[in-house]
């Protein structure tokens, strides 16, 4: 009785689209059995179900989607400058699938690259110590945030 006054307002009511008459009428009418279009598979349904709507979804993790030879190549690309958004393009993957190839632990020369070594940052504390520079302008000489340099001089101050 409740499906009729649904079905009876929405009839009355609404501005209706063809593609609606199909709903109304599944739900005026008896519900259809349960299956892998309608939903779970109760224990008297038929054996004979239809094949499911839509096959599963391959594999999308980032080894199936490229080759070795792949990584290697995109990890060397990135190492020599080429941007992150360039080689997502490339390679048809997200850039967070780029970020995540290139600063994983596959990539150590990243990681290593844009630290400084103990002699850079001696030299920056003495530079700094004897007023030749101030922290944005070591910041720059060394392509470092400021936020680095300052970080730098507090460790060598509690030396």
């Amino acid at each position: 009785m409740l499906t009729y006054i649904v079905v009876g307002l929405s009839r009355a009511y609404l501005n209706l689209y063809p593609q609606l008459d199909g709903l109304l009428k599944r739900l005026s009418g008896p519900w259809p059995a349960r299956g892998p279009a309608t939903g779970p598979v109760t224990p008297d349904s038929p054996d004979d179900q239809p094949p499911v709507a839509y096959p599963p979804a391959p594999e999308r993790t980032l080894t199936t989607r490229l080759s070795p030879t792949d990584q290697t190549e995109l990890i060397a690309a990135f190492n020599a400058g080429t941007t992150q958004k360039a080689l997502a393009a490339k390679y048809r993957i997200s850039i967070t699938s780029v970020k995540r190839l290139v600063r994983g632990s596959s990539n150590p020369p990243q990681a290593n690259a844009n630290r400084l070594t103990q002699d850079q940052r001696d030299a920056i504390a003495s530079t700094y110590a004897t007023g030749g520079n101030t922290k944005t302008e070591l910041a720059h000489t060394y392509s470092v945030s400021l936020s680095t340099i300052k970080r730098i001089l507090r460790e060598h101050t509690t030396l």
